[in-house]
């Protein structure tokens, strides 16, 4: 019975140790502090007003707007704003509060977020000008502006902004009954109406929206990794509705940590391109590529990053 026991002990520190093997060596061959997933999971909070325009009631349109135009790319996924209110309510914060990494490191663990986009109107006009006679000449120009801050939810610090404008104009004609001496109600001409300028608003913050996004997706490059090379082909775990036949990548590999002499703080670490392939077959799930440059030192676990 004590040579069982013994056995026994013998066989679980052997299966241990072999767990411990399999364990370091898993750990050795994974490609360090490369992107996890080329999917990000992007928070966006309500934007505020700061242009001093208390008329400008389109915050909550904005926001939606850019939810749409990010959900958009295939690149980001969305996280629902009920969910980010649902959290907020939990934990207390403050969407204002946000800001601070230790609050914005919270937030991104509870709501699975890795980066949040913080945004504020900062310009929002309208002007109308009229020239009378008997024909009324109208003139609408409405002109918004947005700014954004992108925080990056695992160590709460702001890694980058975009800006967007846009303008909207109009212009009518319209007979002005008032100019020959008649006396209606609601003349045709008789004044912009409030649905009138808020239309003009949107299509303003419209414009704004379209060209904030597509200076955020520079900001995201889509990015993956090499999962397989034969000759001068690969794999890459990219997949279908996230590029397109002859989409280029550029190639890299993370090289040694940077450390701030002075600080001793760790600011990053060195990107090594490697060469370039060329996706030309596209699957649900992953891709082939052709290398264009760097055949030799191109090897599996390598970053891709789709060139803009």
């Amino acid at each position: 019975m004590r040579f069982l026991k013994m056995a026994s002990v013998l066989l679980n520190q052997k299966n241990i140790k072999l767990l411990l093997i399999v364990t370091l060596i898993c750990i050795c061959i994974l490609p360090k502090n490369a992107p996890a997933s080329a999917i990000k999971d992007v928070a966006v909070l309500p934007f505020k007003n700061i242009s001093g325009n208390s008329g400008c009631n389109i915050e909550d349109a904005v926001t939606e707007m850019l939810i749409t135009e990010l959900a958009k790319n295939k690149n980001f996924h969305i996280v629902e704003r009920q969910q980010l209110t649902n959290v907020l309510k939990e934990t207390k914060l403050q969407m204002s509060g946000l800001t601070d990494p230790n609050n914005a490191i919270k937030f991104g663990k509870l709501t699975g977020a890795k980066y949040l986009i913080s945004g504020n109107i900062t310009l929002c006009s309208s002007e109308e000008a009229k020239s009378s006679f008997i024909v009324d000449f109208g003139k609408q120009k409405a002109i918004v502006e947005l700014v954004v801050r992108i925080i990056d939810m695992e160590t709460g610090i702001a890694t980058g902004g975009a800006e967007g404008k846009g303008s909207s104009d109009r212009s009518s004609t319209s007979f002005d009954p008032g100019s020959v001496g008649l006396n209606i109600l609601n003349p045709i001409g008789g004044g912009t109406t409030k649905a009138e300028k808020a239309g003009i608003m949107i299509e303003a913050a419209s414009q704004a929206v379209i060209q904030l996004n597509e200076k955020i997706k520079t900001l995201f490059p889509l990015d993956g990794y090499i999962i397989k090379k034969d000759g001068e082909t690969v794999i890459i775990d990219i997949g279908k509705n996230m590029v397109g036949e002859g989409s280029r990548f550029e190639v890299y590999r993370i090289g040694e940590e940077l450390i701030h002499p002075v600080t001793k703080k760790k600011i990053g670490q060195e990107k090594i391109k490697t060469g370039e392939i060329v996706v030309d077959k596209i699957h649900e799930d992953f891709s082939y590529g052709k290398i264009s440059s760097g055949a030799t030192d191109i090897k599996v676990g390598d970053i891709v990053t789709l060139k803009n």
